[in-house]
């Protein structure tokens, strides 16, 4: 007989987050995380701005890969829109959701096969773009730098 406290785990939706969460942790950890982390050392800059300038850079190659008026326009309102809030509230924190992030990870999936077999790569620099905003927002501290270790070191012995 099985236990109640067993029974959400045996739950196929359970089951299929929590695989869906260990895909979104390995590619968050491995891929992602580490150079946005890197380049929020580098630039100085919170992972809530990098994550709004990514969104900003998305929203441009959008803009610049559209090919009809209502495109253009849409993607147009949205590069303004993400320019306005990436410079009013630049470190704010920003919120991610794990579907969408996954869904990012599907299309880019899907865009590179695409590229591979047809030679197109167009399309394929924005879902990275997405990706590493989406990534960006979900850390919520950034290490100091090597450097800033080293240095506190150095003062630390003198």
């Amino acid at each position: 007989m099985i236990s109640l406290a067993l029974a959400p785990l045996l739950k196929p939706t359970y089951l299929r987050s929590m695989i869906f969460s260990k895909i979104d942790h390995w590619v968050g950890k491995t891929l992602f995380v580490p150079p946005i982390i890197k380049l929020c050392q580098l630039t100085r800059q919170t992972q809530f701005a990098v994550s709004r300038l990514f969104w900003f850079i998305a929203a441009l190659d959008g803009f610049y890969h559209a090919d009809t008026l209502f495109s253009s326009v849409l993607w147009g309102g949205m590069s303004v829109l993400m320019m306005i809030t990436a410079s009013q509230r630049a470190d704010h924190p920003t919120a991610s959701f794990m579907i969408f992030r996954m869904l990012g990870v599907l299309f880019l999936a899907l865009d590179l096969v695409k590229g591979a077999v047809t030679g197109e790569w167009a399309g394929v620099e924005f879902w990275l773009l997405v990706l590493i905003a989406e990534y960006a927002s979900t850390i919520r501290t950034v290490p100091p730098s090597e450097a800033k270790k080293v240095a506190a070191k150095a003062t630390a012995r003198s």
